[in-house]
């Protein structure tokens, strides 16, 4: 499993900055995030080419490539097709979210429209599309992310149980047996979180955490699990708390993967208990 960064703590910082900073965290590679404010941007997706040759120079992948893509229009053309030119043949999906004003079986049937044209756009390009779990979306949960994806098979899933805890939790086995098993997992998402309560009495609120620290997810069962089962696709590793030393504390979470890894690598049951 080759543990990849979410450039999302890095912003802006020019493609041989960022190559820099995840080879010195020790990083195998980036999930490059494509949106205003980064690296690359939706106007700048050129930069993809720029920032492959960057990351290759220092021994690093472009595992995954993450978007806010929700429609197959140009702009995901163009995306898409940078993509390829660079091969980068994994690209992870925006969010459909829920909203419940909508009427729910008619936000389904259009997010499936929309996923069924991208997943025509990918095909053509050769690039592999990944849809998130994420929280305050029609895909939160194995089961919804099935429901959009019945008959697309083009399109696989992106299990991330630190998003998931925003609302509430699933047992990681289920989610891959609910999916369809290992293989139709294109990437799977590593953060943590940890419930704090509220000033308000009685209220409690989900918040990440360093992954380093600890918290609601039980990744020692979890990366063991996955290992067991023959998953060998990437991690992505996400740093979404607030720190004044980004470098810092990627260097920090990706040291406490590795370790992680090491652990799991001792051998598992496909329950995620350790033999």
């Amino acid at each position: 499993m080759k543990v990849l960064v979410l450039t999302k703590p890095f912003g802006d910082a020019p493609p041989q900055q960022l190559a820099d900073h995840l080879a010195q965290a020790g990083a195998d590679g980036a999930d490059l995030l494509v949106r205003d404010g980064h690296t690359v941007t939706p106007d700048t997706v050129g930069r993809i080419a720029e920032t492959t040759r960057a990351l290759r120079g220092n021994g690093l992948d472009l595992g995954m490539v993450s978007t806010d893509l929700t429609t197959a229009d140009g702009e995901a053309e163009r995306v898409i097709g940078h993509c390829a030119e660079a091969g980068a043949t994994l690209l992870r999906l925006g969010f459909y979210r829920y909203d419940a004003r909508i009427e729910h079986a008619a936000a389904v049937d259009r997010a499936r429209r929309d996923l069924a044209g991208l997943a025509e756009l990918a095909a053509r390009h050769g690039v592999r599309l990944v849809l998130a779990l994420h929280h305050g979306t029609l895909h939160p949960s194995a089961a919804h992310a099935a429901r959009l994806l019945t008959g697309l098979d083009g399109i696989h899933v992106h299990p991330d149980p630190g998003n998931q805890a925003k609302e509430g939790s699933e047992h990681w086995r289920l989610t891959l047996d609910v999916i369809g098993g290992p293989g139709r997992v294109g990437c799977v998402g590593v953060k943590n979180a940890v419930w704090e309560p509220e000033a308000r009495p009685g209220e409690w609120t989900c918040v990440w955490q360093p992954l380093a620290d600890g918290g609601v997810v039980p990744w020692h069962t979890i990366l063991p699990g996955l290992d067991a089962l023959g998953y060998t696709g990437p991690l992505s590793l996400h740093v979404h708390y607030p720190t004044d030393d980004p470098f810092t504390a990627v260097r920090r979470d990706v040291a406490h993967l590795r370790g992680l890894l090491l652990e799991a690598g001792r051998g598992a049951s496909a329950d995620g208990t350790t033999n």
